[in-house]
């Protein structure tokens, strides 16, 4: 609240509208420069506020002169931008937002803004009749639109024709209305009540008198009147909403069965009526979702989500959408779930009491290569069929037991798959295999060892001698187990372009888990993990039945 110059004896503080000095900016839609002259306390000082070129705005102080001056502040354009519009027009915009306070005045080319600018359809009259006191005159005043607040709407009580305390929607403690809704940023009453006296009023007219009789009888009666006018403006106005949307949505709904078209009336009949608050705008784009649901194939799944988030569930989900796409998110979000319940699978069937047969791994690491490292990454790994046929008949294999597992080798303690990207000439033909990557995977208790790394280094020989791939080709054989004999930890190197690496499956879990960063921990809430998680309950509970599995 600013408070009065000492010399307005009687005159009560008056709030401060403004705050981030937008105002400054809003004066150059009138003139470019223009001049300030404010007087406090006999000083007068004179400014000359510009458009600047290195701060967005400039202020000279031109002049400051001590001496008897009257305190107050006036604004002169010094190079006024002429409007388009009339005076008349800009006395009736000011009309419904600046008569709260009959002792404040505005004008327009020294013409005074009263209730008979307000335009007709904009401005209402009311006689409440308050029993045992007489007749009430409220204004209703309709500025056509919300405003961003409600600071400059509300409840004015006029005394005397002079206002007592403020105009507000918490009239003196009883709120008629919510502040925020949109019809309070919108309409404004303005109560004449000749019954009541600057004796029902406080000495600073901050308020009325608690004691007051005549105000206990007219404050309930009127604030009645003025909920009921509220709601029956409200009313129309969601009448008219209600048939734009019918209008506006006509092809969608039309499109809908009857009985979808019947619950989509309903419910609009239902939100208007149940969240007033809710502008037009709002109401029409909850109502484009609806109709959009009784389209989808979900239909109204989405809304049972979204019933069970918090407030700030929401808040975060809004701030996901206004930065990602759906098509975005749902792709981004599909492949990390997918991973993660790649990553779990494996760990449930890498344990030790939970692996009945090692070959049911291999299509897992097949398409797991990415854990190797950013290099496997390409999609165009592929399983390599030729190369397995090659590795069965290096062993004489049965051709009968081959075919149950055609992707890769069943060994009897290992199973071993081949993935391999193709190399292109430079007329870019295709010219043979560029990368090799052979998965070999050892049952749990089998260690991983020299003979273990010399027999994957068979595996090239062999594919070498048939033709399968050339020395030209990047050979990585990965050897998996659940443990690694001392001093064999160091990866087999032949040449330069072919490397054979033990790891444990703790490790590759480890190391999928870090390049999914560390996600896992983070999502184990998730529906999708879950999910992931109970798939594995079933498995636990077979292992207690059946020992041989222990």
């Amino acid at each position: 609240m600013a408070e009065p110059p000492s010399g307005l004896p009687g005159a009560r503080p008056r709030r401060v509208y403004g705050n981030n000095g937008r105002g400054r900016h809003a004066a150059f839609h009138f003139s470019s420069p223009y001049k300030v002259i404010t007087t406090k306390e006999g000083t007068r000082c004179t400014f000359s506020v510009s458009q600047g070129t290195l701060n967005p705005i400039e202020i000279d102080l031109e002049e400051e002169t001590a001496g008897d001056f009257d305190s107050g502040t006036e604004i002169l354009g010094l190079s006024p931008i002429g409007s388009s519009l009339a005076p008349e027009e800009v006395r009736s915009i000011l009309s419904t937002r600046f008569l709260l306070d009959p002792q404040f005045k505005v004008t327009v080319d020294g013409i005074s803004v009263t209730f008979s600018d307000v335009p007709q359809d904009q401005i209402q009259e009311l006689k409440v009749d308050v029993k045992g006191l007489g007749i009430a005159i409220v204004r209703v005043l309709d500025s056509s639109r919300a405003d961003r607040t409600s600071k400059q709407h509300g409840i004015a009580w006029w005394v005397n024709n002079r206002l007592v305390g403020e105009a507000s929607w918490a009239a003196f403690v009883d709120k008629v209305i919510d502040g925020r809704k949109e019809e309070a940023k919108r309409y404004s009453f303005v109560v004449e009540a000749t019954f009541l006296k600057p004796e029902d009023v406080l000495p600073d007219w901050s308020a009325f008198r608690d004691e007051s009789a005549n105000w206990k009888i007219a404050k309930p009666a009127i604030h009645e009147r003025i909920r009921a006018e509220l709601a029956e403006l409200l009313s129309a106005k969601r009448s008219i909403t209600r048939n734009q949307i019918l209008q506006s949505q006509a092809t969608k709904v039309q499109a809908l069965p009857k009985l979808s078209q019947d619950r989509w009336t309903g419910m609009l009949d239902a939100l208007i009526e149940r969240c007033p608050s809710l502008g037009d705008t709002q109401i029409a784009q909850v109502m484009d979702i609806l109709a959009n649901m009784e389209l989808a194939q979900s239909q109204y799944s989405l809304l049972d989500k979204l019933h069970g988030l918090s407030p700030n569930d929401l808040d975060s989900w809004n701030s996901l959408l206004e930065e990602w796409t759906i098509k975005a998110a749902k792709e981004a979000l599909d492949e990390i779930a997918r991973r993660l319940k790649l990553i779990e699978e494996i760990r449930q069937k890498t344990a030790s009491t939970l692996t009945r047969e090692v070959q049911d791994l291999q299509p897992l690491f097949g398409q797991s290569l990415w854990i190797f490292g950013p290099q496997f990454e390409s999609i165009e790994f592929t399983s390599n069929k030729g190369m397995t046929r090659v590795v069965n008949q290096l062993f004489g294999l049965s051709e009968e037991g081959s075919l149950r597992r055609p992707d890769f080798v069943v060994l009897p303690d290992s199973t071993v798959g081949f993935y391999d990207r193709p190399s292109f000439d430079h007329e870019h033909n295709q010219s043979g295999v560029d990368t090799l990557i052979i998965v070999e995977l050892k049952r749990p208790g089998v260690p991983l060892g020299s003979r273990e790394k010399n027999q994957v280094w068979d595996y090239v020989k062999e594919l070498r001698n048939k033709g399968l791939i050339s020395s030209d080709t990047y050979v990585t054989g990965y050897l998996l187990g659940d443990s690694i004999e001392k001093q064999e930890s160091e990866p087999l190197r032949v040449g330069d372009r072919t490397i054979i690496r033990p790891m444990l499956y703790n490790t590759f879990i480890g190391q999928a888990e870090k390049r999914m960063l560390n996600l896992h921990a983070k999502l184990m809430d998730a529906p999708f993990m879950i999910e992931a998680l109970k798939a594995a309950e079933p498995v636990q509970a077979d292992l207690l039945l059946d020992p041989t599995l222990q």
